[in-house]
């Protein structure tokens, strides 16, 4: 139970997945132990009024003699063995640095959630002609069933956003109805059939994803890097470079940024110099300017208790600039003066949106991942980004998403593994009242450690949070491996065997339970390790390593362990013939 407190420390979305497996797992331990202690007995007593005839399974039989001369090998040359596994060590701690890292694989949610940006500062009705565009190509494959679009901002306004987002769900038919082989590939396609409209980006995801995605990291993306700072528009130039060297990067994916600058803008400046020469005043320059773009409000309307404002605004034809430009001013004299030489008309750009995070102004740039593992991937971003890209005073860097979540995760791993490895031990020496015998034992965990990165690799599969909890499934059933082996091989000593002779008995007597152990689970593992259904993303890495596990460490437990044993025994131990002792009962 000790070995999956790890996971009973997870948090977020990682503690939401697996601490119900590390709980269910915790009870049935308890349970079963309990049923041991009281039932068990009884039901013996109960079936087992004569003794039950000796008989072993074909199959064990067939195993156990192979075993039975290579353990007699390793025993006569303890080096070789122990040897084997220490290059066997290395070798997959070598393997482990060539998988690719990632926080959890992408659960495949059946449906597909398509963002497209469109320019800082478009009209709805700009858009609307490209949304029913996008809908129209999107209907066109054979896979998609529905899709259904929403430009802007919700009328609930729990969704802020401008009329240069809009948001499409893409509703899929079941895969046998497909005509692409994989969701990736479909993907694709849709990238593709979307690129020759220009001026705007898309970001493909998955209803689930996306939500879950802005509320880890409050970006709509995968992956991100936050800059923080006073001024949006060095921000927007940082991110323009940053977006450049990310181009440039293998397996970067719909990339794109927060266009919180670039929002068309008509500043009219008053010269108050020249107001003064004319002897006008500033506000009733304003209100010229007010009445001719919004209105100027000027009297109220009552309705019983209702009332509304009711505002003058000058009408102009034609281009609404030019008919600004061609007011005029009535001054004290009474000679009217154009605008023109009162203020200066300034088109520039202005900031669309104004985002804040700990009270401070946020830019982001998002992006996916396509086909790479994201820890390398991420890597060699970061080591671009920082060679190529300076930040100016005041302003800083973040990197977020997934990855950050990963990190934070992998970090809590680091202190708490080697806390509960240190609780097992003192656990395993209050049991065997020896060091050595609890040292031996927990070797049994880098045993587990090489068949599980193996399996990784062969199965092509990324590390990742699934994976580390299959890490330490399989702890816990390589250290109870050692501990009844262990025990079996004193018990022989105290019964008066000769070292040598200990080993060999302990090994036979506990070779039945140990290899049905491991082959019952990784049988029930196998259908988990081999699922590819919906869902199956996040059992298979966990699956794959205790599976390997399971064989590394079942192997090596019943051949490297003795030998180890019969080295701390020194080489003195040939065998002697075992001392008289009455045939035990069966």
């Amino acid at each position: 139970m000790t070995v999956y407190v790890p996971i009973l420390t997870f948090q977020r979305i990682e503690g939401k997945l697996f601490r119900p497996m590390a709980l269910t797992i915790s009870l049935a331990v308890i349970g079963s132990l309990l049923i041991t202690l009281t039932v068990i007995p009884v039901l013996s007593s109960l079936v087992f009024r004569r003794p039950p005839s000796e008989r072993e399974s074909p199959l064990l039989r067939v195993l156990r003699r192979p075993y039975q001369a290579a353990l007699a090998w390793c025993l006569r040359r303890p080096l070789v063995p122990v040897l084997c596994a220490s290059g066997g060590l290395v070798v997959a701690v070598f393997v482990f640095t060539l998988l690719g890292k990632e926080f959890l694989p992408e659960l495949d949610e059946g449906d597909l959630w398509v963002r497209a940006q469109f320019p800082t500062g478009i009209s709805v009705e700009g858009v609307r002609p490209y949304t029913r565009e996008i809908r129209e190509r999107l209907l066109k494959f054979p896979e998609v069933r529905v899709v259904v679009s929403q430009l802007g901002a919700p009328d609930d306004g729990t969704d802020p956003e401008g009329p240069d987002n809009v948001e499409l769900y893409v509703g899929l038919k079941p895969r046998e109805e497909w005509a692409l082989p994989d969701k990736e590939k479909l993907i694709e396609a849709m990238r593709a059939a979307l690129a020759d409209m220009p001026g705007f980006t898309t970001n493909f995801s998955q209803p689930i994803k996306d939500n879950v995605d802005e509320a880890l990291a409050g970006v709509k993306g995968e992956l991100a890097i936050k800059l923080y700072g006073p001024d949006i528009f060095v921000m927007d130039a940082t991110a323009r470079e940053i977006v450049s060297v990310l181009r440039g990067v293998p397996g970067v994916t719909d990339l794109d940024w927060d266009h919180l600058a670039g929002l068309p803008q008509l500043q009219i400046i008053v010269d108050r110099a020249a107001a003064a020469r004319f002897g006008i005043n500033v506000q009733d320059i304003q209100d010229v300017i007010e009445a001719a773009t919004k209105g100027r409000v000027v009297t109220q309307l009552y309705e019983g208790e209702r009332r509304f404002d009711v505002a003058v605004r000058l009408v102009q034809d034609g281009d609404p600039i030019t008919g600004l430009r061609n007011l005029t001013i009535s001054a004290p004299s009474g000679e009217r003066i154009p605008v023109t030489q009162l203020a200066e008309f300034i088109k520039t750009d202005g900031v669309a949106e104004i985002l804040r995070e700990g009270n401070v102004r946020r830019l982001a740039v998002k992006w996916s991942v396509r086909d790479r593992d994201m820890g390398s991937l991420v890597t060699e971003a970061m080591q671009k980004v920082g060679a190529s890209v300076r930040l100016p005073e005041g302003y800083r860097m973040v990197w977020s998403g997934r990855f950050e979540d990963q990190q934070r995760a992998l970090a809590r791993l680091y202190i708490i593994v080697p806390l509960v490895l240190f609780i097992i031990f003192v656990l395993l020496f209050g049991a065997f009242q020896s060091v050595g015998d609890t040292l031996l034992i927990m070797l049994n965990l880098p045993f587990a450690l090489i068949g599980g990165t193996l399996a990784l690799y062969f199965w092509r599969t990324n590390f990742n949070i699934s994976a580390a909890v299959g890490y330490i499934a399989v702890f816990g059933v390589s250290i109870l491996n050692g501990v009844v082996l262990l025990s079996s091989i004193r018990r022989a000593r105290q019964e008066g065997f000769s070292p040598r002779d200990a080993i060999a008995r302990g090994c036979e007597i506990r070779f039945r339970p140990i290899v049905v152990s491991a082959v019952v689970a990784v049988i029930g593992f196998l259908p988990a390790a081999l699922s590819q259904g919906i869902g199956a993303e996040i059992q298979r890495p966990l699956a794959r390593v205790v599976i390997g596990g399971l064989i590394s460490s079942t192997a090596l437990t019943l051949l490297v362990l003795p030998a180890i044993y019969a080295l701390r025994c020194g080489r003195g131990t040939e065998s002697e013939p075992p001392p008289t002792a009455p045939e035990p009962a069966a």
